[in-house]
C-alpha cells in the first residue's frame, strides 16, 4: 500500500515510523524542522509543500492509497487534500486545528469525523477537541485517569492507579471477590508495559488498572473507589493556558450546574478573546507557573488542574506546583511519548496528549478500516485498543471459551439486538452481535482472524 504524507514539523514522525515498515511511504516536507528523524527512515522525503502539485506529483499522489495531511497550519492541509483528489483517488486525512474549518468540513459531530469526500477529505481530525473532551470526561469521575462511554451509554470503562493498601493489591484476579457483578478487569498498565491479565496475574500498587462493564455496575464501581481514594467531585476547576484545548473545555465544563471555572492565560489578546465568549468562567490575564498568582487566587482549594498550554515545560511545571499546592487531580497535556513517561514518573497522574491520540486512531484506519476503533489506550508501541467487531452472517456460534482469541485480548462486552451484556465463558458469539474487544495494537490482525477468518 502507498501512503503519502505532507508535513512542515514533526507531525509525519510518528506516521512515517510506524508505516514504512509494511508499506510504501512518502513525505512531502518543508523546512528542517523534523526532518532529521525522517532521514533516518526507509522513506522517501520530496521538499516541498502541500500547496505544491509538482511536489505532491513527484510523492506519487495519483497513484497513493492513503494521503495524510498533517502540517502545522489548516488551511495548507485543506489545500494539500483538495489537490490530491484531483490527482487520483487516494482516502484523505485532513488534520485541523481551527472550529471553523471542522464546522465547514466535518460531516459528524465528533473529534474524528467523516470530511465532506466530494470536497476531497474524506476524514477530519481535529486533535484539540479530542483532548478537551476526553479531559472534560476524566474530571467527571473522581480518581479515574481514563473514562469512556460505548454503545450508547450501556458500557462503561474506568480506569484507575492502584495506591498502597488497596485491597485489591497482592491477590490473583481469579481470587477477588469485592468488584460488582458485571465488571471485568480488562487492562492493566504497569510501568512501560500495557498487557490484558489473566486469572492468574496479580495486581500490584502503581498498577493502571482498566476496568469495564455495564454502565449500572460500573458506578457501583466509581463509588466503591470514590470511598478508598477519598477524591471529592471535581467541582472548581482551574485551566492552566487559554488556546484552543482550553477553550474548548472551558466552554463545555462553564455548561455544567455548579462547576466553577478559572482560566489563567499569559496572552492579554488572548484573554480579552476568552473573556467575551466565556460567560461564567474568570478569566485571568497571567503567568500560570507563578506561584504567588496561584496562591493569590486560591489555587490550593481547587478540586482539580488542567494545564493545556502549548509548552510542555510549562504545563509540567504548573502541574508539579498544583501538586506542591495539594490539589487532588492533576491532568497535563504533553506532546510527545517520551515527555509523557517523564511525567508520570514525577507524579504527573493523567498525562494526555492532544496529536498523540488523533495520530493513534488514524493509523487504525489506515491499517484496518474493516474494524472500528473507539478508544486508543496510552500511546506508542504496545499500546491498547477498544474495538468493536461484527460477527459476520457465515460465522458459526461459538462459546467464548472455545473461540481462538489471540493473547492479549479480551471480549469485554457484547451487544446483541441492541442490548449490552457482559460475557462469560459459556456465552455464545453468533452471527449479529456487535464484540467490544480489547487487545494490544499488534493483536489487532489476529482479533480479525478469531472472527472473521
Amino acid at each position: 500500500m502507498r501512503v503519502v504524507l505532507v508535513s512542515n514539523g514533526h507531525g509525519a514522525r510518528q506516521f512515517a515510523t510506524d508505516l514504512c515498515n509494511d508499506h510504501d511511504v512518502s513525505v512531502v516536507h518543508e523546512g528542517e524542522s523534523g526532518r532529521a528523524d525522517l532521514d533516518k527512515l526507509d522513506v522517501e522525503v520530496i521538499e516541498g509543500t502541500g500547496n505544491d502539485v509538482d511536489a505532491l506529483r513527484r510523492a506519487g499522489t495519483g497513484q497513493a492509497d492513503w494521503f495524510i495531511a498533517c502540517t502545522n497550519s489548516d488551511e495548507m492541509n485543506i489545500l494539500a487534500c483538495l489537490a490530491t483528489r484531483r490527482e487520483g483517488s487516494a482516502e484523505t486525512v485532513c488534520f485541523v486545528s481551527k472550529e471553523q474549518y471542522f464546522r465547514t468540513f466535518a460531516s459528524t459531530d465528533s473529534g474524528h469525523a467523516l470530511g465532506a469526500p466530494d470536497l476531497g477529505i474524506d476524514h477530519l481530525v481535529w486533535p484539540a477537541r479530542m483532548l478537551a473532551d476526553k479531559i472534560e470526561r476524566i474530571l467527571a469521575v473522581p480518581g479515574a485517569t481514563d473514562v469512556g462511554s460505548f454503545a450508547r451509554g450501556q458500557i462503561r470503562l474506568l480506569e484507575y492507579r492502584l495506591p498502597e493498601g488497596l485491597p485489591l493489591i497482592g491477590r490473583r484476579l481469579a481470587d477477588l471477590r469485592s468488584l460488582p457483578p458485571g465488571v471485568l478487569i480488562t487492562g492493566v498498565r504497569r510501568g512501560e508495559d500495557w498487557f490484558v491479565p489473566r486469572g492468574d496475574t496479580i495486581l500490584r500498587a502503581d498498577d493502571r488498572v482498566l476496568f469495564m462493564g455495564r454502565a449500572g455496575a460500573m458506578r457501583e464501581l466509581a463509588a466503591w473507589f470514590n470511598k478508598r481514594l477519598g477524591e471529592e467531585s471535581s467541582d472548581a476547576i482551574v485551566l492552566i493556558g487559554g488556546g484552543s484545548v482550553g477553550e474548548r473545555l472551558a466552554k463545555r465544563l462553564e455548561g455544567s450546574a455548579g462547576m466553577h471555572v478559572k482560566l489563567i492565560e499569559a496572552n492579554l489578546e488572548r484573554c480579552d478573546h476568552l473573556a467575551q465568549i466565556l460567560k461564567h468562567t474568570l478569566v485571568l490575564h497571567g503567568d500560570g507557573c507563578d506561584l504567588d498568582l496561584l496562591e493569590s487566587e486560591s489555587v490550593r482549594y481547587t478540586d482539580a488542574l488542567v494545564a493545556v498550554t502549548d509548552s510542555d515545560e510549562k504545563n509540567l511545571l504548573a502541574s508539579l506546583l498544583g501538586r506542591q499546592l495539594g490539589i487532588p487531580k492533576v491532568i497535563t497535556r504533553v506532546t510527545s511519548a517520551a515527555n509523557r513517561r517523564v511525567f508520570e514518573r514525577v507524579g504527573i497522574d493523567v498525562p494526555l496528549s492532544a496529536r498523540g491520540a488523533a495520530t493513534e486512531e488514524v493509523l487504525h484506519l489506515v491499517r484496518h478500516k474493516e474494524i472500528d476503533l473507539l478508544a486508543t489506550l496510552g500511546e506508542g508501541k504496545g499500546h491498547g485498543e477498544v474495538l468493536e467487531v461484527s460477527v459476520p452472517e457465515e460465522f458459526t456460534p461459538t462459546a467464548l471459551q472455545e473461540l481462538k482469541m489471540p493473547p492479549d485480548s479480551i471480549v469485554a462486552a457484547v451487544i446483541r439486538k441492541g442490548e449490552a451484556l457482559v460475557p462469560g465463558g459459556a456465552t455464545l458469539i453468533g452471527p449479529g452481535d456487535r464484540c467490544m474487544v480489547i487487545c494490544k495494537v499488534e493483536r489487532v490482525a489476529e482479533v480479525l482472524q478469531a472472527f472473521l477468518g
